[in-house]
């Protein structure tokens, strides 16, 4: 084993992929391809420091928020202890796999709670806590809840921070909680080929035609700016990635905050968006050539706003939560764009951003069922496991196909950041 020193620019760590080892401190699980770290750092390094700051002996997450939200222009040092191929590989088989995304914030201080260490955090209701429970938040050790750093609070965020983004499933340090995940799409039944004529006969969904990137719970007060359009006002969001690649965002807006969840776009329907909103004379294949489900989603990305409205569908489902939740948020489809009101807007590519559509969808306006069932989710949110599946509705396009799924893991509110304002 030896320890070796490494200057990495600005942002490069932020795409280093890691996890917090059996005995502490990070460990390298992975670099990406376009990091300047490629060949510098190796799966298997553990990061004994940052910046002579040593972290080798923290089991909490906040030490790969030193990773995750570097926003500064400055380079870092990083300390790291390599060990043999066969020691690498003998650790590794008892760490759970997990991913981060996103840059990790330049502060030095051993909790990554909020930026201003007197400034009040929501609790579970969404309301400010008092100062005794903010005083226990801020005191707990290192033998204390390992939960409560995986995302930093953010009260004083501002438009030039990176906005914390949930960790993809499994998350060791929080034992699955509060992050996110892409369910099978085996798990939903939707419109058969010969549903027209058999309405009960539904079928499994093929795969998914959109690849979830990732969800985000952001709470907003009085001093956060708009909730809409956030593709384009936030460009913070998703850990600053949200338009690193061509991204579809649908944005449940709630009383106290947003869920949203990010897709990838495929290269295909890129091009018919582009058309459809730029003008672009790039070849697009023909519509009688594609499948119906293909047929469905361009249709959905082109059409009016009445046409989105009639065909866009939310299949949510509850596989673990408690009871009164899992009855009322049962798999039952309903088109989501006539029970709330929805905005869509397209976002061309810009200033190094990718393409981006969204969905802003008001859960504020819901009918009585819809608010029943966001009330329980709500109230239950810490001990809910939710699927939010989405699928375009077919009339004479089946047989249908799931366009993609987030599912999300028992979030905490308290662990949540907060919309800055603008």
């Amino acid at each position: 084993m030896a320890e070796v020193d490494i200057i990495a620019p600005s942002g490069a760590l932020g795409l280093v992929l890691g996890t917090i080892g059996p005995e502490g401190g990070p460990i390298v699980k992975d670099v990406k391809p376009e990091s300047q770290l490629l060949g510098k750092v190796q799966a298997g390094d553990k990061i004994v420091a940052i910046d002579d700051v040593d972290v080798q002996t923290s089991k909490h997450s906040h030490v790969i928020q030193l990773l995750r939200n570097n926003s500064t222009s400055d380079e870092r040092k990083i300390t790291i202890l390599r060990e043999s191929q066969s020691q690498t590989t003998e650790r590794w088989s008892s760490i759970s796999r997990r991913t981060l995304a996103g840059f990790v914030g330049a502060a030095k201080s051993p909790r990554s709670r909020s930026t201003e260490p007197g400034s009040h955090e929501p609790d579970e209701s969404g309301h400010p806590t008092t100062k005794q429970e903010i005083s226990c938040h801020n005191t707990i050790d290192d033998d204390g809840d390992v939960n409560d750093c995986t995302n930093q609070l953010s009260n004083g965020l501002n438009l030039d921070q990176h906005i914390p983004t949930l960790p993809r499933f499994p998350v060791l340090e929080t034992k699955d909680r509060n992050c996110w995940s892409e369910p099978s799409h085996t798990i939903f039944k939707i419109r058969g080929h010969n549903y027209v004529v058999d309405p009960k006969n539904k079928i499994q969904s093929g795969p998914y035609l959109f690849i979830a990137r990732g969800a985000d719970l952001i709470l907003t007060n009085d001093k956060s700016g708009p909730r809409t359009g956030i593709a384009e006002k936030y460009s913070s969001i998703l850990a600053g990635h949200a338009r690193s690649i061509p991204t579809f965002i649908i944005n449940f807006i709630f009383d106290w905050g947003i869920l949203v969840n990010y897709y990838e776009i495929p290269a295909m329907y890129v091009a018919f968006l582009r058309a459809r909103y730029e003008g672009s004379n790039q070849d697009l294949p023909a519509m009688d050539a594609l499948q119906p489900h293909e047929r469905a989603i361009i249709r959905f990305l082109v059409g009016s706003d009445n046409h989105r409205n009639a065909t866009l569908k939310l299949i949510p489902k509850c596989p673990e939560g408690p009871w009164a939740v899992r009855q009322l948020v049962n798999g039952k489809p309903a088109l989501i764009g006539k029970r709330l009101p929805a905005q869509y807007n397209y976002y061309p590519a810009k200033d190094g951003k990718s393409e981006c559509f969204e969905a802003d969808l008001d859960t504020r306006e819901t009918d009585r069922v819809g608010k029943k069932a966001i009330s329980l989710c709500r109230k239950y949110m810490t001990t809910v496991t939710l699927d939010v599946g989405i699928v375009i509705e077919g009339t004479t396009e089946l047989p249908e196909q799931m366009l993609g799924c987030v599912r999300i893991h028992r979030l905490d509110p308290k662990m949540s950041p907060t919309l800055p304002s603008l």
